[in-house]
This record gives structure tokens, sequence and C-alpha cells, in this order.
């Protein structure tokens, strides 16, 4: 008698959201026909299931969409900052005042290489303004002309902003990297449970089998063929050749 053998897939190389994708579906298949679990693939599945109420919650992240909107608003006022600085030299190009306009004329040079940094990365948008800021306050002369056309108090609001967002960007990155860092602590507990439990339905489909588990293990199955697809490429290839050259 041929004995039934799930599919290879290598758990532990998924991505973590993967990994609770996964298992989140297997358990949900198993609970279905629970009752007609034997006593070890029940207790395999117990065990995946309290690892899982300890993974879950280090994956799901509450915090992270507060520290995202956080963000955007962050951005948006600096954005909006910058543009209002924009603006107001544009006006004085086209002013009658004639020193407005000198001032205006050499203000624009000065920022001619920054006016496009609407669409810059948000962590590289930082960088450039901190790098402009640094040239603007020592140049006396240039400081001399945004006080003349009013707009040192925006340039300084422009500064304050950005360095308000890069404060809340780098508490998002800390809170993001302190989750994964907890997610992938619970990572390989739950993939060695998920394991067992497949081990404990392949011995139940092939030695005490019954439709229902039948069912299970072929459901099991097309799951794991379905995360298999979205393992590393780049992993997978590394292993091979290793493989093959020894």
């Amino acid at each position: 008698m041929k004995m039934l053998e799930f599919d290879q897939i290598f758990v532990i190389r998924l991505t973590i959201s993967n990994v609770l994708g996964l298992i989140k579906s297997t358990i949900k298949q198993a609970l279905a026909v629970k009752d007609e679990l034997g006593d070890l693939p029940l207790a395999a599945l117990n065990q995946l299931i309290a690892n899982n109420e300890q993974f879950e919650p280090a994956v799901n992240n509450p915090s992270k969409s507060e520290f995202t909107d956080r963000v955007n608003l962050a951005n948006n006022d600096r954005k909006e900052r910058f543009g209002e600085i924009k603006r107001n030299v544009k006006l004085h190009l086209k002013g009658r005042d004639a020193a407005k306009k000198a001032a205006a004329k050499k203000l624009e040079f000065f920022f001619s290489p920054y006016w496009g940094l609407m669409n810059e990365p948000l962590n590289t948008f930082t960088g450039i303004v901190n790098t402009m800021f640094e040239k603007y306050k020592v140049n006396t002369e240039i400081k001399a002309d945004a006080k003349l056309i009013g707009i040192d108090a925006f340039l300084d609001g422009f500064e304050i902003s950005n360095n308000d967002f890069d404060a809340i960007y780098n508490q998002r990155l800390a809170n993001d990297a302190a989750h994964e860092l907890s997610a992938s602590g619970q990572k390989r507990d739950v993939c060695n449970s998920y394991t067992e439990f497949c081990n404990a339905i392949e011995q139940a489909v092939n030695f005490t089998p019954k439709e229902s588990i039948h069912t299970l293990f072929k459901n099991m199955n097309e799951l794991r063929k379905t995360y298999h697809a979205l393992e590393p490429v780049e992993k997978e290839k590394t292993d091979k050749k290793e493989l093959k050259e020894a």
C-alpha cells in the first residue's frame, strides 16, 4: 500500500505574515473535524493552537496604523510648509518692490536644488532638508533675504516640522522592529508545532483512515502547495545549488 505524504514545504522560510496565514487556515480546517481526530492528532492540534495564540498577537501590530497615521500627518505638514515657502518666493518674484524681488531671485536660486523634494522617499526627504538647513544657517546673505520677504519664520517652522517628522518616523521604525523581533521569536515554535501536527495527520490518514481525515489531509496539502509557491525563490535556488554541490 502506498503511504500518503504531504507535499514538501519549508514553513520556516515563509514570511511571518504568510506563516500566520498558513497556520490559521490549517487550524480552521482541523477544527471542522476536531471530533474525528484521534488522541495524538488532537493533542498536536491543541499545541498548534496554543502556540498560535502567542504568535498571532506578535504578528498583528495594533499600533502600526496609529504610527502610520502620525507619520502621514507629519509628512503632509512639512510638505505644506515647504509649499508655502515656494509660493511666497514666487509671489515676490512677480512683485513691484525691487529689493524684495532681488531677494526672491537669490532665494529661488538657493532653493532651486530642493524644489523637487516632494516626490522623494520619506527618509530621503528628511536628510535633504537637513542638509539644506545646514547651508541656509551659515549663509547670512540668504538669511537676510528670507527675512526681507518675510519667510524666515516659515523656514523656522519648516525645520521644526521636519525634525518632528523624523522623530515620529524613527519611533515607528523602532515599534515595527520590536514587533518583528517578538514575532520572530515565536515563529520557530509555531512552525515546529505545525510540522508535528502534519506528521500526526499523515499517521492518522495512513493507519486509522477515515473519510473526514482524508478530506482534511487533502485540504491541508492544497494549502501547503499554495504557500510553497510563496517561499523566497532565491533561497530555494541557493539550497538546490548547495545540495547539488554536496
